[in-house]
């Protein structure tokens, strides 16, 4: 088997077993994002396998990772984050509402690396 790079999705694990995320935020260096392409397949930890985490599905990227201000995000990333599915069912993203957070970024801008992915698969585990 191929090694596949990993992201743990922690928070927002069940917004993506649910089909509901579809981009992720990271603050990652610029070396680092640079590893990850268009079309590449991606591991999904539920946490980092340092601590425990198995995989839970693969994702496939589905354009280049590109840095963007937290305040530019469209709205449209609210779902595609997954916070509507957390927010419906009264989950928690780092302590905070989905809603919340979603705010803080529009009224604290950060530059973040944003990856936008397809869901390929559940693994067996999750």
């Amino acid at each position: 088997m191929s090694c596949m790079r990993i992201i743990s999705f922690a928070w927002t694990t069940p917004a993506l077993l649910a089909g509901r995320k579809t981009v992720t935020r990271r603050e990652w260096d610029d070396s680092y994002a640079s590893r990850f392409g268009e079309g590449e397949p991606v591991a999904v930890y539920d946490r980092s396998p340092r601590y425990g985490g198995k995989q839970v599905a693969t994702i496939q990227l589905t354009r280049v990772p590109y840095r963007e201000s937290t305040r530019d995000a469209p709205d449209s990333d609210y779902e595609a984050e997954g916070f509507a599915y957390l927010d419906s069912i009264g989950a928690k993203v780092d302590g905070l509402a989905p809603w919340t957070l979603w705010q803080t970024w529009k009224l604290k801008p950060r530059t973040l690396w944003v990856v936008r992915f397809k869901l390929l698969g559940r693994s067996s585990a999750a």
